[in-house]
């Protein structure tokens, strides 16, 4: 990446931090930008070298029409492109594949491959679009005048990565997700709003849960935005899929999948009872219920088989039930009272934080999400990082910060099964610790907003 001259009061700012201390003193010196970004590439590769060879492999599994199952989630869905191309519904019983027919039909072409060179070349697009993404996002903000240093950079993976190796290693589509919103701020950046609605829709159709982002446009009145959100909905979910499949049968695949996925959580409040899931609701509905404060029901068998789902459950009582709504409603309205920044200023560091927040949102109001699922940490992190070194506070604001940022790093980062061990990792996840990491950091972006909303100078009183 190009190195681009910081403004005074920024570098000034930089200069007061322990890592702006450490990054004059080492990042700054010739090449060590760039032997970094190295490091970060080889790590990334030996997730993707992994995910080609996990993909030969095989276990059992009632829940698929052959009873057994890929190791990756791209190995479990090669016979969902098959069940596609061969006229089956690959959302019925021994398929349930989990996103929207585009994704599928961009997995066809990965069929006619070898299984390994299909995990491999799944795994390079990945890493280049990460690449690529955070290369023209880093040109878009420092044309912005957000000169971000290394050190800015260095934080954001060590604290970011982790996801995005898990989800590369796992041949996910989580790291796309990440892609398509990392483009979508770069073009916001540059003003291109209508093409941000165009690509968060591409992060929509990836993965759903996304869609929250569209919301926070709607309620900053970016109409452009909303627009290329609208033709984005209509091409990405009826009219490329339907020119490809015949627009009667995409529609029937759209509702075999929203009777599949969403429906069960959206509806009737199922959540997946797995210590995997670090969502709120699911975190809350297994503590809760396991500590007997919470009577609960489980999915019925016919219901699971037909949803593909596993150890699904919601509350019991209407009193219960009130729990999902009551955590949607609160966390809306924070994100009301938090995103007040003006979009006119678009290096304004309080809307990258904002966006941060609508992710971190977007992850704990989810049915389900596993760790690898949290691959917009990146983002998150970026706009931490910045706002916290590069803009001048007090050192005990600056040092609480940092201490919150420590405990955040032991949650999501040091907890994770290949540094702790299985044991220690799986009893981490059964009380939900990921999830009360990602609120943590929650907390700390809203109080990074805050306290930035806090120096803007309000209008004189007039009369």
């Amino acid at each position: 990446m190009a190195k681009t001259e910081m403004n005074t009061e920024v570098r000034a700012a930089y200069r007061t931090t322990l890592l702006g201390r450490f990054d004059e003193r080492y990042l700054s010196r010739p090449h060590v930008d760039k032997v970094l970004w190295g490091i970060l590439l080889a790590v990334l590769v030996t997730a993707g070298v992994q995910a080609a060879v996990q993909i030969r492999k095989v276990d059992s599994s009632a829940f698929r029409a052959t009873g057994e199952r890929r190791k990756t989630a791209l190995g479990r869905w090669m016979p969902d492109a098959h069940a596609l191309t061969a006229g089956e519904n690959p959302y019925g019983p021994g398929h349930w594949f989990p996103t929207p027919p585009l994704v599928l039909i961009c997995l066809v072409p990965f069929t006619k491959m070898p299984l390994a060179l299909a995990g491999g070349l799944w795994a390079a697009l990945k890493i280049a679009g990460v690449a690529l993404a955070f290369t023209l996002l880093h040109r878009s903000l420092a044309k912005k005048g957000v000169v971000v240093p290394t050190g800015v950079w260095l934080m954001t993976a060590i604290f970011g990565t982790r996801a995005v190796f898990s989800d590369i290693q796992h041949a996910n589509v989580n790291t796309f997700v990440l892609i398509w919103i990392a483009l979508a701020w770069t073009l916001f950046m540059k003003g291109k709003d209508f093409w941000v609605g165009i690509f968060l829709v591409a992060a929509i159709v990836t993965k759903i849960t996304p869609a929250l982002l569209l919301l926070y446009f709607v309620y900053k009145r970016a109409w452009r935005v909303c627009l290329g959100g609208l033709v984005g909905i209509a091409l990405f979910f009826f009219i490329v899929p339907g020119i490809s499949l015949g627009f009667t049968r995409n529609w029937a695949l759209l509702t075999s999948w929203y009777h599949m996925l969403v429906e069960p959580f959206a509806r009737e409040g199922y959540a997946a009872l797995e210590i995997a899931n670090q969502s709120l609701y699911g975190v809350l509905v297994r503590l809760l219920s396991n500590a007997g404060i919470l009577s609960i029901v489980h999915m019925p068998d016919q219901q699971a088989w037909a949803s593909g789902m596993e150890e699904m459950a919601r509350p019991a009582t209407a009193l219960g039930r009130l729990l999902r709504p009551a955590i949607t409603l609160t966390a809306l309205a924070a994100l009301a009272w938090l995103c007040r920044a003006k979009t006119a200023k678009r290096q304004d560091p309080r809307l990258l934080l904002e966006f941060g927040l609508v992710l971190l949102a977007m992850l704990l109001l989810s049915e389900r999400t596993w760790k690898h699922h949290a691959t917009t940490l990146p983002l998150i992190y970026l706009g931490i990082w910045y706002a916290l070194t590069c803009l001048p506070w007090n050192e005990k604001f600056r040092s609480w910060v940092v201490a919150g940022l420590g405990v955040q790093l032991v949650l999501l980062v040091g907890l994770s099964e290949g540094l702790v061990g299985d044991r220690v990792a799986d009893m981490a996840l059964d009380g939900g610790l990921f999830c009360w990491g990602l609120i943590l950091c929650f907390v700390q972006s809203a109080m990074l907003v805050k306290a930035l909303e806090a120096r803007e100078p309000q209008p004189s009183a007039i009369g």
